[in-house]
């Protein structure tokens, strides 16, 4: 009986750390974005076609030869915001050196997705995923997450949580390049 009482206060104790851990990473946006494994394959992702909010037609599939950067954001999402501004300074200089990106607005309304653009001068890709079969396929959790795609869609890291600008940089270079 005593065991069994100090077995269950043991996981009890447990599992108050671990969501004690938990509760302060989810609060602390200053905390670094965790790598986390990738999903096996894109395959699914790859041939599902969107369109971006300037109205072309974007499908991952056709960005298979280069380095990909996938970016899903919602325009309610703090850490968004901020990384948006990192991402957007950044893109011209990797996209010169052959790398594709593409951010993915999910769990938004569309009118406040496109003032997000407006708003930050988002000029790669921007495109909505209304109904899921993008961000399903490649298994977002909750945002913002990142995708770096090596050349033949090979996920290289996914990452949760806000990017900041040395690991940013870090896994764009461990994709194809860059400075």
């Amino acid at each position: 009986m005593v065991a069994g009482i100090a077995a269950a206060f043991a996981l009890a104790l447990v599992l108050v750390g671990v969501l004690a851990a938990g509760l302060r990473r989810a609060g602390n946006p200053a905390a670094p974005a965790a790598p986390t494994p990738a999903p096996a394959s894109v395959s699914a992702a790859a041939a599902v076609t969107l369109t971006t909010f300037a109205g072309e037609r974007f499908r991952l599939g056709d960005h298979a030869e280069g380095p990909v950067f996938v970016y899903f954001w919602a325009s309610w999402c703090e850490p968004c915001k901020a990384e948006a501004q990192l991402i957007q300074r950044l893109a011209p200089e990797y996209v010169a050196q052959g790398h594709t990106f593409v951010g993915v607005n999910i769990w938004d309304g569309e009118a406040d997705a496109r003032a997000f653009v407006q708003r930050y001068g988002l000029t790669f890709p921007v495109v909505r995923d209304a109904d899921g079969a993008f961000y399903l396929a490649l298994g977002v959790e909750r945002l913002p997450m990142a995708f770096f795609l090596r050349p033949g869609l090979e996920i290289q890291r996914r990452v949760l949580g806000e990017l900041r600008e040395p690991a940013l940089r870090e896994a764009l270079a461990a994709i194809g390049g860059g400075s």
